[in-house]
């Protein structure tokens, strides 16, 4: 009897450290006063009555955090202020160091906001706002839990997924499913006939660390890649889609959006292969600055932006699968829909980050004689 005992206690501790490990105890449960909590918050949010967003320039994305937002909360007016985020960094350090208290919100991509506004201690943390039971519900997301970008799980709020297109082909050059694998590329045929975006800058460098990280391809496929296969460099994305686009080139590697191309009629493709998948986090992830004037039309937003209304919102404007699980993903290309028994490496994650950084200048000495 003392032995059962013991084992059911031992088994209820294993499942106790578990749900926490999970973190399904802490993401499941709303705090128990989370109704008066968000009324009061809403009250004091239409008194302020005002929210200072900088984030970036997709007319898609202003119209929801502003326009669609203000229809969900009248009283509450958007201040948004698009623009390239090393443009944004710059004028926040200008203004913290002018002792100026003006932004809100900063949404832009996880790199600059980890390494730039999170490592000078400018955030506060995110999640404690959140109280709407559906935004803290594990069970709404994707692998059970809200995600965040930074190792602490609180700072730096993701709610895009962004698999990264493998390769984009010309239609004219290449037959839909020749390519069936990465190794493909190394075909004699396609000597000369490829394409990249300088892997020194933009998403190509997470995609090829994603490459470099799989067992089936690692560092010496990516030598035989970029060392046999003549690949042409560029840092101008439209012109590698015109390129791609007119038939100089049949492959193209890197961030041209593949998609975009083939709506407006173009002869192109996406293409995706199997295995471990690259995923980013796009430009909306959402950072909260410490010196927030307006901290409860923040909470707002952050509350909202997250919920099955948010997010379904989200998914209608920009075409985009949202990391919530729960909303219908009709419109999405079913590749963007996550599979939840795959295996994705999210770049924009704050423990890639720095070996990502560690990884850059092996990747450099691939390029470095073949700077355009």
């Amino acid at each position: 009897m003392a032995g059962q005992k013991t084992e059911r206690i031992l088994t209820g501790l294993l499942l106790l450290a578990s749900l926490l490990f999970h973190g399904g105890l802490h993401a499941a449960q709303p705090p128990a006063n989370w109704k008066a909590d968000w009324d009061a918050t809403q009250r004091a949010a239409e008194k302020e009555a005002k929210l200072v967003i900088y984030g970036p320039p997709g007319s898609d994305q202003q119209k929801l955090y502003t326009e669609i937002f203000h229809q969900a909360f009248p009283k509450i007016r958007v201040n948004y202020t698009p623009g390239r985020i090393s443009e944004i960094i710059s004028r926040i350090m200008a203004e913290q160091r002018a002792g100026m208290r003006q932004a809100d919100l900063v949404l832009g991509g996880t790199d600059i906001l980890l390494g730039t506004l999170k490592d000078k201690n400018l955030l506060q943390p995110i999640r404690p706002a959140l109280v709407l039971p559906e935004v803290v519900d594990h069970n709404a997301w994707f692998k059970g839990k809200l995600w965040f970008a930074d190792s602490e799980d609180k700072f730096v709020a993701m709610w895009r997924a962004v698999p990264y297109t493998a390769a984009c082909i010309n239609t004219n050059l290449v037959k839909p499913g020749e390519l069936k694998s990465y190794w493909d590329l190394l075909q004699p045929k396609w000597k000369g006939k490829i394409v990249s975006q300088d892997l020194r800058i933009g998403s190509a460098r997470n995609q090829m660390y994603t490459v470099y990280f799989r067992k089936d391809l690692g560092p010496e496929y990516l030598k035989r890649l970029y060392g046999e296969m003549d690949v042409t460099l560029s840092r101008n994305l439209p012109q590698i889609a015109d390129w791609l686009a007119g038939g100089k080139y049949a492959i193209a590697i890197g961030g041209v959006d593949c998609d975009d191309l083939a709506a407006k009629g173009l002869p192109v493709l996406p293409i995706h292969f199997e295995g471990i998948a690259a995923v980013g986090a796009g430009t909306d992830p959402a950072s909260w600055l410490a010196s927030s004037p307006n901290v409860n039309t923040a909470k707002v937003f952050l509350n909202w932006i997250l919920s099955r209304d948010g997010q379904s919102q989200f998914q209608k404007l920009t075409r985009e699968n949202s990391l919530r699980t729960d909303i219908g993903k009709d419109g999405i290309p079913p590749y963007y829909v996550l599979d939840p028994k795959k295996e994705y490496l999210f770049t924009g994650l704050e423990e890639h980050k720095d070996k990502i950084n560690e990884f850059r200048p092996w990747l450099e000495t691939l390029v470095g004689k073949k700077s355009p």
